[in-house]
Parts: structure tokens; C-alpha cells; sequence
């Protein structure tokens, strides 16, 4: 609870420092950093939150997540895009098509690059062909 109030507390502070100054909000990294997002829309379509699809951003810019198999990647963000030179992932049968689908999705824009972009508790993450809508989701 304490956590939640001093995370809400720092972004809300941030929002009105940033708001205020004129300056285009560039995403950094210590915006992403130890925070967990839920998947809820995927090339607009619903994702059941059922589905437990995230992604977490850790130290570093390391990311861990889930879709149908789990997978990781240090990512660099450089001019509000984020890319790495491959994903490692798991590789078991998936009974889900949607999740299966999200696999390659999840795959290819970090390998390829996506722009990211962060709006109050919304994470998106997107290319040409696809875009993945996130929603803050912290743990505790």
C-alpha cells in the first residue's frame, strides 16, 4: 500500500513537473524501470486479462514477459524506440491462438524496433504492422 502511494505520489509529481515546462516528454528509462504491464489490447482487439500476457522492465533495460511462452531481451531505448539484437524465449506448444499469434508479435518488435510511448498508465508499444496496448500493473 505505502509502495502504491509513493509510486502514484512520484508519477503524479512527474506528470506536473513535466506538464509544466514546455518541453516535448521523452520516455527514459527510469520511467520503465521495475514496473510490470498487463497486456490489454492487441492490434485492436481484447486481450482477456485472464491470458496473464505482461511485460516487466527491470535493470538496465531488461525486459522479461509473457505471451503464450515467456521470453527476455535487453532492449536499448534511444529516441523513443526500443530494439535488441534478438529475444530468448521458450518454446512450448501453445493451445491459444491469440497467445501464439502474440509470440511472433512480441518477437518481431523487438527485434525489428518499436516505438514506445507512455500515457498515465498506458504502455504502447508499435511498428507499422502491429501495435500492443499495455496497462500498469504493479505487483503489489
Amino acid at each position: 500500500m505505502k509502495k502504491t502511494l509513493i509510486l502514484t505520489t512520484t508519477l503524479f509529481a512527474s506528470a506536473l513537473i513535466l506538464s509544466g515546462c514546455g518541453e516535448t516528454n521523452k520516455i527514459k528509462a527510469e520511467d520503465l524501470t521495475h514496473h510490470r504491464f498487463v497486456l490489454i489490447k492487441a492490434n485492436g482487439q481484447d486481450v482477456p486479462v485472464d491470458k496473464e500476457a505482461e511485460i516487466e522492465f527491470g535493470e538496465n533495460m531488461n525486459i522479461i514477459g509473457k505471451m503464450c511462452n515467456r521470453f527476455v531481451a535487453k532492449v536499448t531505448l534511444e529516441n523513443e524506440k526500443i530494439k535488441a539484437p534478438g529475444v530468448g524465449m521458450t518454446k512450448m506448444i501453445c493451445n491459444d491462438d491469440q497467445l501464439d499469434k502474440l509470440d511472433g508479435i512480441i518477437t518481431k518488435l523487438i527485434t525489428e524496433g518499436a516505438t514506445i510511448s507512455l500515457n498515465k498508465e498506458q504502455l504502447t508499444l508499435k511498428n507499422q504492422e502491429n501495435e500492443l496496448i499495455y496497462q500498469l500493473k504493479e505487483l503489489m
